[in-house]
């Protein structure tokens, strides 16, 4: 009878606790990219909210509730409110950059037949001449990204009318945000591949799908940036080793450290 009236008290206050709605305050990591306006959504409630300008936010939540983060800028993710982050009401975390790259298209005022015959006559060929053949010194100069050539488009090749608008409607200030997002991701995954991924699992204890994050999180430091410029890729370790154990005890807290990894035990 005793263990019965147990069972039945421990299933009530499990239930109350699993039903029973808080406001979790959270915040977004991130520094070096734009993180007010994000689109926080709690799928299980139905209900919304955005974050302020310093990446907090507030949201009613439930024990094993899903919250949607979104914004243009970075890459969506879902988390689960364990009984870890709903005891604490906060949490905190790290989004991943988003570049979305549109394909150019090219216009031909050439009205094609389908007769290949008769195409081929129709269709002007281009002769490709290499500077070098002609004693020009080649161009040095690297390529430049999309997002390098919108944001020159932008300003300084659309002239000081064109610039005027540009910075006056908005699109100057987006067309730099996104090079920024553009630079900083390539920073992280250029840096990302400096050592195996045996090194991030056995050395720095950094769980396999967690290593991205990692660097990302590395990275939003700035020292970070300036170890890897100096291309010291045993400085850039060093340094890694000194944030990993902080990172670890983040993910710890919001419980998303594997069940069997060492760190979490």
């Amino acid at each position: 009878m005793k263990r019965l009236l147990l069972l039945i008290m421990f299933t009530s206050a499990f239930s109350g606790y699993g039903q029973e709605t808080i406001t979790l305050t959270g915040a977004v990591l991130n520094d070096t990219i734009g993180v007010s306006q994000l689109n926080i959504v709690n799928l299980s409630l139905r209900r919304g909210t955005i974050t302020n300008t310093n990446g907090v936010f507030e949201i009613p939540v439930r024990v094993y509730d899903t919250l949607n983060i979104s914004a243009v800028q970075y890459e969506s993710r879902q988390l689960i409110v364990t009984p870890v982050i709903y005891d604490r009401g906060k949490i905190s975390f790290y989004l991943i950059p988003k570049v979305t790259e549109l394909d150019e298209v090219v216009v031909s005022n050439i009205n094609l037949t389908g007769d290949l015959s008769k195409d081929l006559n129709a269709v002007p060929l281009q002769v490709f001449i290499d500077p070098r053949d002609l004693g020009i010194p080649a161009n040095a100069r690297p390529t430049m990204t999309a997002e390098e050539r919108r944001f020159y488009g932008a300003t300084g090749g659309a002239g000081p009318l064109g610039s005027l608008i540009n910075a006056i409607s908005g699109r100057t200030k987006m067309l730099k945000k996104q090079l920024e997002i553009s630079k900083f991701r390539a920073l992280v995954e250029g840096n990302r591949d400096n050592f195996n991924d045996s090194v991030y699992i056995k050395s720095l204890n950094i769980p396999d799908e967690l290593i991205l994050d990692f660097v990302y999180y590395v990275f939003e430091d700035e020292r970070a940036e300036a170890i890897a410029n100096e291309g010291n890729t045993l400085g850039l370790l060093d340094f890694m080793l000194t944030k990993s154990p902080v990172y670890l005890k983040l993910k710890a807290a919001e419980s998303v450290l594997p069940k069997n990894d060492k760190n979490n035990e």
